[in-house]
């Protein structure tokens, strides 16, 4: 068993640390919930007041395999983690992951009320979780009134304010997945009241709905504003209904968010190509209904992400508390087939934290670029049976052709482990590394 609360206790004081010197790769908020104020027209910096609107989008294709040995016993599959996402029915294959269309632009020429609008056609957790259609393709519909001093007002579905893995633009991100953490922690699962509670406070059912993708549906109040030369302050705060990308909320409460980041701007890029340092902060809790008792869903963070000349450098830690997703498990006792259920502990006192470490270059300026990301998961630490650390290095090189438009091959190491249950162990040690390829398109 590796020792990862060795590199618990390194990442928490690296991001802790470099927060003091303030820092942002990119103002996401901003950049998903407002058109911009300024536009270069024949070489000069001009108002915009353009509304007519802006239709784009991107996809994302490619081929993932998967090393891992897959396990049956008395039919069932037990190794969720051996298999390719969305749909955990194979180990290789060629995908469309995402085919994303949208519309964004403000409504009148004062720039005082925008809209975001986004659709998904691919096959992902939003379309296809756990191979469950979800009948969703809508992932963003939002307006936002900016028509007020020193804040703006969001209103819909959209990103809330989190995590930077989870606000970033998925399009930019040379990585084919998201870290465990990310992926575990913060993209939520939802399971209906009525989920069968299997053992006290293990909570089980197939899904009836997507992903949270990192939304959820509220009003958030945010604004960037300018504190020093060069430095930038961004805040945000967000009331949510808690139900991601449904209107369905059982227990009737709401999730509360919020986000602060200061960046010191380098002068050069925009988007995700910024040159500046940035670290934020971030929180959220709210409650979720299961068999008509409302269980807590708490997580927090800090991080940084440094971008110039080239060179990226980032990293975050994430904790989590009470609701905590605990993999996928199959209940068809077919050898020959799958049904898959999302599994969640859901008391007060489950704990669970992870987090990354991410460094990237471009050793031939905007064409050929050689990255590498560690990150991991330690997933119910207050459990010595329940208890599932995780580990992943990533390796990867992209070609990029214009902007996001580029080809990227991931290479993922990975390693499980079950401190305290050797029964699960001898489960865990089918895991085995990943290939991805993946091109991405934007237009």
């Amino acid at each position: 068993m590796r020792n990862i609360k060795t590199s618990k206790i390194v990442l928490s004081i690296v991001t802790v640390g470099l927060l003091s010197v303030s820092a942002q790769a990119a103002d996401w908020l901003s950049f998903a919930g407002t058109e911009p104020s300024f536009i270069k027209k024949d070489g000069k910096k001009v108002e915009n007041h353009n509304t007519t609107p802006h239709f784009w989008g991107f996809i994302q294709v490619g081929y993932q395999k998967d090393y891992g040995d897959i396990l049956i016993k008395d039919g069932i599959n037990k190794t969720p983690f051996a298999m390719l996402p969305p749909s955990l029915d194979s180990q290789s294959g060629f995908e469309v992951n995402r085919a994303r269309l949208a519309v964004r632009g403000m409504f009148d020429k004062d720039n005082t009320l925008d809209y975001f609008f986004m659709t998904e056609f691919g096959e992902d957790g939003i379309t296809k979780p756990a191979g469950h259609a979800s009948n969703n393709y809508l992932t963003d519909a939002s307006i936002t009134y900016r028509g007020i001093p020193y804040f703006n007002i969001r209103l819909g579905q959209f990103k809330y304010p989190g995590s930077e893995e989870g606000l970033r633009a998925v399009f930019t991100s040379t990585y084919r997945n998201f870290t465990t953490a990310g992926s575990h922690l913060l993209l939520e699962r939802f399971l209906p009241n009525n989920a069968k509670e299997i053992k006290p406070g293990i909570f089980q059912a197939a899904p009836e709905q997507s992903v949270g993708a990192y939304r959820d549906r509220g009003v958030e109040l945010f604004h960037t504003t300018k504190v020093a030369d060069k430095t930038m302050l961004t805040w945000a705060a967000m009331v949510g209904s808690g139900t991601g990308m449904s209107s369905t909320n059982a227990s009737g409460q709401l999730t509360y968010y919020g986000y602060l980041a200061a960046e010191y701007l380098f002068g050069q890029g925009k988007g995700y190509y910024t040159q500046s340092f940035k670290g934020f902060a971030w929180y959220q809790n709210g409650k979720r209904q299961l068999n008509n008792h409302d269980y807590t869903r708490e997580r927090y963070g800090v991080g940084f992400n440094y971008f110039k000349d080239g060179l990226r450098v980032g990293a975050e830690y994430i904790k989590a508390k009470g609701m905590i997703y605990n993999g996928a498990k199959d209940v068809d006792s077919d050898p020959y087939g799958v049904d898959w259920e999302y599994q969640i502990a859901a008391g007060d006192n489950n704990e669970a934290d992870g987090g990354y470490v991410n460094l990237q270059y471009f050793f031939v300026p905007k064409k050929w670029e050689a990255m590498i990301r560690y990150d991991y998961e330690n997933r119910l630490t207050n459990s010595v049976a329940g208890e599932r650390d995780f580990q992943t290095t990533t390796l990867g090189l992209s070609y990029h052709f214009k902007g996001p438009t580029r080809i990227d091959i991931n290479y993922a190491i990975r390693s499980a482990d079950a401190p305290g249950n050797a029964k699960a162990q001898k489960v865990l040690d089918h895991t085995d590394n990943l290939l991805s390829i993946q091109a991405t398109l934007k237009f």
